[in-house]
């Protein structure tokens, strides 16, 4: 009986150690997301890179209004 009480103190032990999450991710209003890109030949036949990026908020949904 004893003994059946260490082996399920040690699976949660084990299991509270594995499954502590990623301390350190970035959120999705740290990244940013390119939705377009476009590239361009410029002047003297250099290459333009035009990046437009999505601007996300910290609101969940509603009508925008703040």
């Amino acid at each position: 009986m004893k003994t059946k009480i260490i082996a399920i103190l040690l699976i949660i032990i084990f299991f509270l150690s594995t499954l502590t999450g990623c301390y350190d991710a970035d959120g999705l209003e740290a990244l940013g997301y390119a939705v377009a890109i476009g590239i361009d030949k410029g002047e003297s036949d250099e290459i333009k890179l035009s990046i437009q990026f999505a601007m996300l908020s910290n609101s969940s949904g509603g009508s925008g209004r703040r």
